[in-house]
């Protein structure tokens, strides 16, 4: 699953230089640090990663480490995909398996990832604006009406 994550990030981002160079975060999981190099070229990633020390799931203390490049320490962080992942557990109860609308198949949790992206980014407004109003590619908030009867064009 990770290598499809930075492939897909690699297929719609520039490709980062040893200049200008792409930053990641992430949890201790050694999958992330085994899939970015083969998206991208190590020196052209500054990586981080937060490790959470825990002692039967009760988090005691947080630490932190580079991997690739030199992203400074304070820069570390996983808040934000933290949020996101609570959020997702939150709304997407078809993750949880006592659930009974636990998805077996991937098509659906794709399909049904891509409806919540499409909420968090166009619906669900922040502070009056949503995450594509803020990136200037929307000038207004969306509703599930608009976006359920909306006619998009598909470029590949």
């Amino acid at each position: 699953m990770c290598d499809d994550l930075y492939e897909l990030i690699a297929k719609r981002t520039q490709q980062p230089t040893y200049k200008n160079k792409i930053g990641f975060c992430t949890d201790g999981n050694a999958q992330n640090e085994n899939a970015l190099p083969k998206s991208f070229n190590k020196d052209c990633v500054n990586y981080g990663q937060v490790i959470k020390d825990k002692e039967m799931q009760i988090v005691f203390g947080v630490h932190k480490r580079k991997i690739f490049g030199n992203m400074p320490y304070d820069k570390i962080s996983i808040a934000h995909v933290d949020g996101l992942c609570s959020a997702l557990r939150e709304r997407m109860k078809f993750s949880v398996r006592k659930a009974k609308t636990f998805v077996k198949k991937r098509k659906t949790i794709k399909d049904l990832l891509a409806i919540y992206q499409a909420y968090h980014n166009l619906i669900d407004a922040r502070d009056g604006k949503t995450p594509c109003m803020k990136e200037g590619l929307s000038d207004y908030i969306w509703t599930w009406g608009r976006l359920l009867n909306a006619k998009i064009s598909v470029v590949n």
